[in-house]
């Protein structure tokens, strides 16, 4: 994918994007349309299918916006799969040490740079043998591998999780950093954003790309403006709750 949000970053652009928590490819297919950057499909916390999740990367490439698994565990197998969806981008949940990020790298590379399986007739390699060293050079090049930093022990390890080869993308968790500071869930207070700060000032010395969460557009322009390059903006279904919610104030107010 040309526009894939790596390259993006790596030409210095700062990227924006949503999560999607519902199984449609139909939803994805609205969501792309619109001139995100990028869609998360989380499975994680969404009730997304494999079957479900290969159709919904489809329905984001079609509109060139980068469709990024978020899987829910960082066993190889589950990292496998979701490459195999062909959507050459990955998010991997709770990283609290180096040996984690390694093992990541390892699923999501191949040979040399990991130990990742390779079949050719999957989506990934257009489901054939047939230029097969094209493709795995593509993909080398090409695929992301994103960490979610969680939790206090991850914080802690934040610098040498940063400087981890193979890893492109540190994601912090906004609601884990405020509960690392004893603010649980308050994202705006003065004593979270401090503690945000230092840690992309820590992942930065690493020359890796920075990643976080927002719930307002003001704060998504904050970050970018910090040095942010990724920035993910609320989920599909607050969004869809969030519009029928003031819809139905509006109405039974007036």
């Amino acid at each position: 994918m040309n526009l894939s949000v790596l390259n993006k970053m790596k030409n210095g652009e700062s990227v924006f994007g949503t999560w999607c928590m519902l199984p449609s490819s139909s939803v994805v297919d609205v969501i792309a349309r619109t001139g995100l950057d990028f869609i998360i499909l989380d499975l994680e916390h969404g009730a997304l299918s494999w079957e479900t999740t290969e159709d919904m990367v489809r329905s984001a490439q079609l509109h060139q916006c980068q469709a990024i698994i978020r899987v829910g565990d960082d066993h190889e197998n589950t990292i496998l799969h979701a490459l195999e969806t062909g959507c050459e981008a990955i998010m991997v949940p709770h990283v609290s040490s180096v040996a984690a990020a390694e093992r990541i790298v390892e699923a999501a590379r191949y040979s040399p740079k990991g130990k990742r399986g390779l079949s050719p007739y999957t989506r990934c390699h257009g489901y054939t043998h047939h230029n097969l060293d094209n493709s795995m050079e593509y993909h080398a090049n090409e695929t992301m591998v994103g960490v979610l930093v969680e939790g206090k022990e991850g914080i802690e390890n934040l610098s040498e999780i940063s400087a981890v080869e193979g890893i492109d993308l540190i994601y912090l968790g906004m609601y884990d950093i405020s509960q690392s500071v004893g603010l649980a869930g308050q994202l705006e207070h003065p004593e979270v954003q401090k503690q945000l700060d230092i840690c992309l000032n820590r992942i930065l010395k690493q020359n890796k790309f920075a990643g976080t969460f927002s719930r307002d557009i003001q704060s998504s322009i904050e970050f970018k403006k910090k040095g942010f390059q990724f920035v993910a903006y609320i989920a599909d279904s607050y969004a869809l709750s969030s519009y029928y919610t003031d819809a139905v104030a509006e109405w039974k107010t007036d």
